[in-house]
């Protein structure tokens, strides 16, 4: 039976796993950037504004890379408000959005890249280790933010998990980009 199911899903996984079918999905976003750090922005703001109706977060994720430009992660910290004033998707500000890219470019600008610094967090204390520390380190002193949940607060981090899936897998459909981690380390929450 277990051989026979695992066909089955291998079966499933070779048909639907393909570019072809991932629009309309926040995803799509992600192809656009070949450099690691500009795809690590675009994907943390993409599975943040990963909520609501579709089409909004379609049209949400392309308004703030556009603001952004072609490399977002090139976008100076103190010009990140500015690009992001009047910007709100649901109960998302661009202040608060850009509060969390900021964060996200200094974990960048310490560690070369997120992923470096979520593969050192995930070896010495595995996935949710590293979503605690991400957080902490994007976010500092400052209050909670929805755009990055934390395991340890209570959130099954849904939004972060999407983000880390895109980042770590590296297939027809997910860009990859972050070798430190196994894509047996990923978690897949449920509702």
């Amino acid at each position: 039976m277990t051989d026979r199911l695992a066909r089955v899903l291998e079966d499933i996984y070779l048909r639907w796993n393909s570019r072809e079918f991932v629009h309309p999905d926040p995803l799509e976003f992600l192809y656009a950037y070949d450099n690691l750090q500009d795809r690590e922005i675009a994907g943390l703001t993409a599975s943040g504004l990963a909520y609501g109706r579709v089409a909004q977060i379609l049209g949400s994720v392309g308004t703030v890379l556009e603001a952004l430009g072609p490399s977002p992660a090139t976008v100076p910290e103190a010009l990140m408000e500015e690009r992001l004033a009047g910007f709100r998707h649901r109960f998302t500000s661009g202040a608060d959005l850009a509060r969390v890219l900021r964060g996200a470019r200094r974990i960048q600008r310490d560690n070369g890249s997120i992923g470096g610094f979520v593969a050192e967090a995930v070896a010495e204390g595995g996935i949710l280790e590293a979503q605690r520390r991400l957080a902490a380190g994007i976010l500092g002193d400052g209050p909670p933010s929805s755009l990055l949940p934390c395991p340890t607060r209570g959130s099954c981090c849904k939004r972060l998990n999407l983000w880390f899936r895109w980042m770590v897998r590296r297939d027809s459909v997910d860009p990859g980009g972050w070798f430190g981690v196994s894509t047996s380390q990923l978690l897949i929450p449920l509702d």
